[in-house]
């Protein structure tokens, strides 16, 4: 995998570029938060790719198994792309293997058979290849001298990140022509590609250190070997922000009993030294010891599960993805205006599902003992209570009766107490998405 300065947004030589656009069931309809997202995203690499190089073209194909076709050939018109993105059938399973054997023999057509060719693969739902595939996929694609970028996101089921490494390391062959772009959590599609290697070539250097600090939430000092960078709440720097992701890194702290220090980050005037140890310039960020900084709430909590794995935290593979939609669902409804029904049912589509998995489960998602997806979802549920409760005046159906047992055995332990953001905070926060 390539962590040098090479970009592939910059390449010297043209490129034919074919796009494998996830229309999965998991993208649900071409007018969802996530498929809005990779939209988003995929004008953005377009626009990047045109304007490198006046003879790059770029298409489009469907990566689903139930629609697996070209919706665009390679061309240089990005209206025609977008327009043609955005009436995608949705539906079926990714099929990553047939997509790509398609884009090369098929959807490249006749183009200019000496030309550099590469492939590029969103992701957000499952991709339910076993290693040994993508492993064939990958040596196939560097026997055809095929370049490729993978856009990484949404559902991590079935070890996803493992696999797309692999494909990516291997059609590489450490060329550095080959990238990969890992979306976390606290970031949009769309804001994780533009500041990724994809996009833009990085240099690695050491950084200075954090200065000592004396925050809340602060435990014994002779003890600290972790220190933490959050948000701190929108308007007031000195208080513990608003932040879902941060408060999930903080609750697993907490619920492991683990000593550690926190450095309270104004996102609107970022200390030097937090620019130069994180260059996604993203919270959470947490160091253990003397290692490196690390960003990415959901690779922070496995690290913080590998390091210290008791109490065990670790969720089954197949609930792991619950409520996974929830926020993105949240944030579209807080900004919808005039006609909301879709928006609304599809939220309480995705709170109906949780529902009936803690009718089956519950008391927590995977029984009596909470988990890493439990830590996951309070922060999201209390995002949607308060602040769908301050814009639209909308609250969880009462139906929903083992959600609400959930939230309030949640929002009653001490670790959420300690961590939790006050309301207003919340509501300061999504003002600023709002009415920015």
């Amino acid at each position: 995998m390539s962590v040098g300065t090479s970009s592939s947004s910059t390449a010297k030589e043209p490129e034919d570029i074919m796009i494998c656009l996830d229309n999965s069931w998991w993208m649900e309809s071409n007018k969802s938060p996530m498929f809005k997202e990779q939209a988003e995203a995929i004008e953005l690499y377009c626009s990047k790719k045109i304007n490198s190089h006046p003879e790059n073209t770029v298409g489009v194909a469907g990566m689903s198994e139930a629609n697996l076709y070209c919706l665009v050939f390679p061309t240089r018109n990005l209206s025609q792309i977008m327009n043609a993105i955005y009436v995608a059938r949705i539906g079926g399973y990714l099929d990553l293997k047939r997509a790509v054997s398609y884009a090369y023999s098929i959807w490249f057509g006749n183009l200019d058979r000496d030309k550099q060719k590469r492939i590029v693969v969103f992701a957000g739902g499952v991709v339910y290849h076993r290693i040994h595939h993508i492993e064939i996929l990958g040596e196939a694609m560097k026997r055809r001298n095929l370049a490729c970028d993978v856009i990484n996101f949404g559902d991590q089921f079935m070890g996803k990140k493992k696999l797309l490494n692999r494909l990516i390391d291997i059609v590489d062959n450490n060329n550095g022509n080959c990238n990969i772009c890992h979306v976390p959590p606290e970031l949009s599609v769309c804001e994780a590609l533009s500041r990724s290697q994809i996009i833009i070539p990085r240099v690695g250097g050491s950084a200075p250190s954090p200065p000592s600090a004396s925050l809340p939430l602060q435990h014994d000092r002779a003890k600290q070997t972790i220190e933490i960078c959050v948000k701190a709440a929108t308007g007031a720097p000195d208080v513990l922000g608003e932040c879902p992701f941060c408060q999930r890194v903080l609750l697993t702290l907490e619920l492991k009993k683990l000593p550690y220090i926190t450095h309270l980050i104004n996102m609107e005037n970022k200390p030097e030294w937090f620019v130069e140890v994180n260059l996604d310039g993203i919270v959470p960020l947490i160091k253990f010891d003397d290692e490196k900084w690390v960003s990415n709430s959901d690779v922070i909590v496995d690290l913080i599960n590998e390091k210290y794995p008791k109490p065990a935290l670790r969720t089954p593979p197949e609930c792991a993805s619950l409520g996974l939609k929830i926020l993105p669902k949240v944030g579209e409804f807080i900004k919808s205006k005039g006609e909301k029904y879709g928006i609304e049912q599809a939220l309480f589509d995705e709170l109906e599902e949780l529902d009936k998995h803690l009718l089956k489960h519950g008391p927590y998602v995977n029984g009596r003992k909470k988990t890493a997806v439990d830590l996951s979802l309070a922060p999201k549920l209390y995002h949607l209570e308060v602040a769908l409760g301050h814009f639209k005046k909308w609250t969880v159906p009462e139906t929903l009766t083992h959600v609400h047992m959930y939230t309030k055995s949640l929002y009653n332990s001490k670790s959420f107490k300690k961590t939790k953001p006050s309301e207003y905070h919340v509501i300061a926060g999504w003002e600023a998405k709002v009415n920015p």
